[in-house]
């Protein structure tokens, strides 16, 4: 497997099957803004509260390929092994991206367990061989990078921002940037603020 960030901005995301599993793969893909297609013969009844929000399209019938086609993410869920081997078969010799929840080898994409801090995205994943696991060590992690690190990685975006905005050199450039990358910004936020004055003293916006 190679671990790879995608922007799915505008993309059609699919999910085949509609319970519980289907429900939870939907509320994750919602913590990046992302409304999904839904489709089942039946729906778990929070997916109706979501469809009457905007937040997923439900399309009540059995999955087929004319379904899927124009996807570019599909997660097969439903409890037809049948027809999620089969979709997942005619998906990955098109090209798509393939979750397949009960045999991962079926597929040919995972989705591992994510913590988000801000602009700070950790996932973790062990290949399929336990995604509980992953949760574990997700949760662990929680605890290391806590609600700190919103602000510091907003403080890293806003001064990479204006060191390429306002600084020609390329050396210069790495200088102020390794010095923002200390752990010692993290917990001293009025060091930020003396960072960012010097920084805007030495060179000031054009």
């Amino acid at each position: 497997m190679f671990p790879v960030m995608i922007d799915v901005t505008n993309q059609k995301i699919v999910i085949a099957g509609g319970g519980q599993i289907a429900f939870h793969k939907t509320e994750n893909l919602l913590r990046f803004g992302i409304c999904a297609h839904i489709i089942s013969p039946d729906f778990h009844p929070g997916f109706e509260k979501l469809a009457a929000e905007g937040n997923v399209i439900l399309h009540r019938k059995k999955v087929e390929w004319d379904d899927v086609k124009d996807a570019f993410l599909i997660m097969l869920v439903t409890d037809d092994a049948v027809a999620n081997s089969r979709i997942a078969s005619l998906a990955k010799k098109h090209g798509k991206l393939v979750v397949h929840a009960e045999q991962t080898d079926l597929g040919n994409a995972q989705i591992p367990a994510v913590l988000i801090r801000g602009k700070l995205m950790i996932s973790v994943s062990t290949c399929g061989a336990s995604p509980t696991l992953s949760k574990e060590i997700r949760d662990q992690l929680e605890d290391q990078f806590d609600e700190r690190y919103d602000e510091y990685l907003e403080f890293l975006y806003n001064t990479r921002q204006y060191i390429k905005k306002h600084i020609d050199s390329r050396p210069e450039r790495r200088k102020w940037l390794k010095k923002a990358a200390q752990s010692f910004y993290l917990d001293h936020p009025e060091e930020r603020e003396r960072y960012m004055a010097e920084l805007t003293s030495v060179y000031p916006a054009l």
